[in-house]
């Protein structure tokens, strides 16, 4: 491989995993904006957490569990896909929650970390990715012409 085909190849290959990010960033939005278009809000009460272990210093996981009850009167249980090494939540302690009415075991907490971080993270990055390899080219191809 040529060595002045890097920089190149260095440039596509950072716009295109930003561009990446920011897809699936897109798509995980539009897929949050769906969910509570359809979703039925209500207030469910902690039960409990599933503990799992993992991660990257092998320690346990604490995964909040709701139950709530359906416009219809079922009641419901659903574990929060957000885990974290302290439980948050005191006994029967109440939050909000929206759930879709078609199949309400699709139940998430009403929180940015639930709705939100992935959706703006991905998006983030992608934009960062994306943005500062159009930028760096741009400079480094001012710089080029200039001297």
């Amino acid at each position: 491989m040529e060595i002045r085909k890097l920089p190149i190849i260095l440039f596509v290959s950072v716009l295109l995993v930003g561009l990446i990010s920011l897809g699936f960033g897109l798509l995980d939005l539009g897929g949050t904006i769906a969910f509570l278009a359809r979703a039925e809000q209500t207030e469910a009460r902690f039960a409990g957490a599933v503990a799992r272990s993992g991660g990257n210093h092998g320690g346990t996981f604490l995964y909040p569990t709701f139950q709530f009850a359906t416009r219809d009167g079922h009641v419901m249980t659903f574990t929060s896909s957000s885990g974290s090494t302290a439980q948050p939540y005191a006994d029967g302690e109440r939050v909000r929650i929206a759930y879709d009415p078609q199949r309400p075991e699709d139940a998430r907490l009403l929180s940015f970390l639930t709705l939100w971080m992935a959706p703006t993270l991905l998006c983030a990055v992608g934009l960062l990715l994306s943005g500062g390899a159009v930028l760096v080219r741009t400079v480094l191809a001012r710089q080029r012409r200039g001297a």
